[in-house]
């Protein structure tokens, strides 16, 4: 299914969906703390068809004085550094203008311009490319570092790093995907292996070393800025710059920037549009999320073990299906469970945990994202089963009934989230899988739950214990309704600071990843389920990105399906930020009758929940073989590609051009 790359462009584009999740919004919470920062490339007298990112001079000039006369005020970095200490305030609307790769067009058209208008700006050189080792199809020819040099010296010009040479690609999977440098650990073929961390750490602290020599060579300055190659950078990076004194860093996350987080400013990617387009780009930077549309997809469906070519075809049949449906979301599953237990024991990606059924999850996620969808990893969190039996026995969740304490036996096998132990594993697992795939974001599946019966493990009554300071056993808590309300509400935050914590080790490779978590439809429904679950609605909105809520009314047994959905809509919509942050995920199969939900019943549930002031929905489960849901029925509220991230044209590579 690899695609040759054609052209430098197209990849471009397929970056924009890896890195297009937007963080941010001018005005919206902290104005003065956020500042819009656009990102430019080459500027040409007249931009060839086909080239969405270069600009026209008049373009440019169009977009100036609509700045200027529209009461944006464009800051300098240096304005920008002085607000992050506290020293000055930003101004009213700041924007920063940046301009990647120095073009020979920065130093006959940009410089002239800025000087016209008075605006600041910030160049990004990449140090190899000046030194006479540019890739083949960029827009126009290089600065010079004598050019460079001259423009530093204007105190309308910053110029920051791009890198000495980690503006390329690498081989990151058995498949042959390449990814940015700055993005994944690299895949050596002909050892069939992974670099390891030590290597990949090494391997950034050399260029950072590269950097800090050369420009006070050429230029006789040391940036203080760093711009990320293709805008992908993870916490490796980030902690390697601040060691070279690096003080910002710029991605190419879509959204506002904040001053608040330095090391993390977002820009706009700004292209051949006219000025009507860039108008709206502008003001839709202050709007909330797009709707999601997502289906949540069985990796065991298309994985054939007895042929990694014909997993392939079928991943190509999956993709087809998605095309069609036209959502732009999958939560797609990064374990194995073909017998349907619920109990994992291999995974499809590279790790150092648990056996791997086949290392094909990063090519599928790769596939997926240069054809423009977001895709989420579906993880458990918990039921999880080592290869080493005695250990997860030994940390299994224990449930206490009639006075007797035992293993728990809820549909789901358990560990408990009380064990240092377990943490340290899980979490090395939720790391391999964020280094080996560049996934958008995490859906936590529904095994974060502990009923009220459990967990009664020794460790989650040592910690409760010491929790409320003194010693507490487990009928103490069966006879005392308070006791037992603070026991609920310890269970709570500790799964929520459990799936934190995995976060955490997610964000080493992905630091803008997006969270969701599954939420059983009884706790939105009736908030004293808390007790029966150790969720809570109000709690998830405050800790994760979004909430998907598990809105099932076949395995509710409700008696009318699509009122039982409204309600559940108006609930969430009572709830702060209950809207924009809920997926309803709807069932498409009833297990309790075997039998698929009918897809005109599907669709009129999905209107139901929209009609009710739903704004997200997803479906699970699929099947692509018996076109299980019916494409041609729900396309009419699924098929609503709306989503900014999932345009342009894409040639497989996954490696954009800037």
């Amino acid at each position: 299914m690899e695609i040759l790359m054609k052209n430098r462009l197209a990849v471009l584009c397929c970056m924009l969906v890896v890195m297009g999740m937007s963080s941010g919004a001018l005005g919206s919470d902290n104005p003065e703390t956020e500042i819009l920062v656009l990102c430019y490339h080459s500027v040409l007298p007249k931009v060839p068809s086909g080239d969405a990112m270069s600009v026209s001079q008049q373009q440019l000039g169009m977009q100036m004085e609509y700045l200027k006369t529209h009461d944006f005020t464009p800051v300098s970095v240096n304005t920008i550094l002085e607000a992050v200490k506290g020293r000055q305030k930003l101004p009213p609307n700041p924007v920063l203008l940046s301009f990647d790769d120095a073009y020979q067009s920065f130093y006959h058209v940009v410089f002239p311009l800025l000087q016209k208008y008075g605006f600041p700006a910030m160049l990004a050189v990449v140090g190899t490319w000046i030194e006479g080792n540019p890739p083949e199809g960029l827009a126009e020819p290089l600065m010079s570092w004598d050019q460079i040099k001259e423009l530093s010296q204007s105190n309308l010009v910053e110029v920051a790093s791009h890198s000495f040479d980690l503006h390329r690609a690498v081989p990151y999977n058995p498949a042959g995907n390449v990814g940015a440098v700055m993005s994944v650990p690299a895949y050596f073929p002909a050892e069939d292996r992974y670099e390891t961390e030590d290597e990949y750490r090494k391997k950034i602290d050399r260029d950072f070393q590269r950097q800090n020599s050369l420009f006070p060579e050429k230029i006789g300055i040391r940036p203080r800025v760093m711009v990320w190659p293709y805008g992908r950078y993870n916490a490796i990076g980030i902690e390697t710059a601040q060691k070279y004194g690096f003080r910002m860093g710029f991605s190419l996350v879509d959204g506002i920037a904040s001053i608040t987080n330095p090391q993390h400013m977002n820009r706009l990617l700004m292209g051949n549009m006219p000025i009507d387009r860039f108008i709206h780009l502008l003001r839709q930077a202050s709007h909330r999320p797009y709707p999601i549309r997502a289906m949540q997809v069985d990796l065991d469906l298309i994985h054939d073990p007895g042929s990694y070519e014909q997993t392939d075809k079928n991943l190509g049949k999956l993709i087809d299906r998605l095309v069609a449906l036209k959502v732009n979301t999958v939560y797609l599953q990064a374990f194995s469970d073909k017998e349907g237990t619920g109990t994992i024991s291999h995974v499809y990606f590279d790790n150092r945990v648990l056996p791997v059924k086949a290392d094909i999850f990063s090519h599928a996620v790769h596939q997926m994202i240069i054809r423009g969808f977001m895709v989420y990893a579906w993880m458990p969190t918990l039921s999880i089963r080592f290869p080493d039996a005695a250990f997860t026995a030994q940390w299994r969740v224990r449930s206490s009934k009639g006075g007797e304490v035992r293993f728990a036996e809820s549909w789901y096998e358990r560990l408990t989230p009380f064990s240092p132990e377990v943490r340290e594993r899980i979490g090395d697992l939720y790391e391999s899988l964020s280094a080996r795939s560049q996934i958008h974001g995490i859906l936590f599946q529904d095994d974060a739950y502990l009923a009220e019966e459990e967990d009664h493990h020794p460790a989650a009554l040592a910690a409760f214990s010491e929790s409320i300071g003194k010693p507490v056993t487990s009928e103490e808590i069966a006879a005392d309704s308070r006791l037992a309300d603070r026991w609920t509400a310890f269970k709570t935050e500790k799964l929520i600071e459990w799936t934190q914590s995995l976060s955490d080790r997610v964000r080493k490779y992905r630091p803008e990843a997006v969270f969701a978590r599954n939420l059983y439809a009884r706790v939105l429904r009736q908030p004293h389920a808390e007790f029966w679950f150790a969720q809570s609605y109000d709690r998830f909105l405050e800790a994760y990105d979004q909430v998907v809520v598990m809105a099932y009314p076949q395995m509710e047994n409700a008696e009318n399906p699509t009122e039982w959905l409204k309600e559940l809509a108006e609930k969430a919509a009572g709830h702060p930020g209950g809207p924009d942050k809920t997926i309803f995920k709807l069932q498409a199969y009833d297990w309790q009758e075997r039998q698929w939900v009918d897809s005109g019943l599907l669709l009129r549930e999905m209107k139901a929940l929209l009609s009710a002031g739903g704004r997200h929905i997803a479906y699970y489960p699929d099947n692509l073989w018996e076109n299980r849901p019916l494409i041609d029925v729900i396309q009419y509220e699924m098929s609503t590609r709306t989503s900014k991230d999932v345009t342009g044209d894409y040639n497989g590579t996954g490696i954009p051009s800037y």
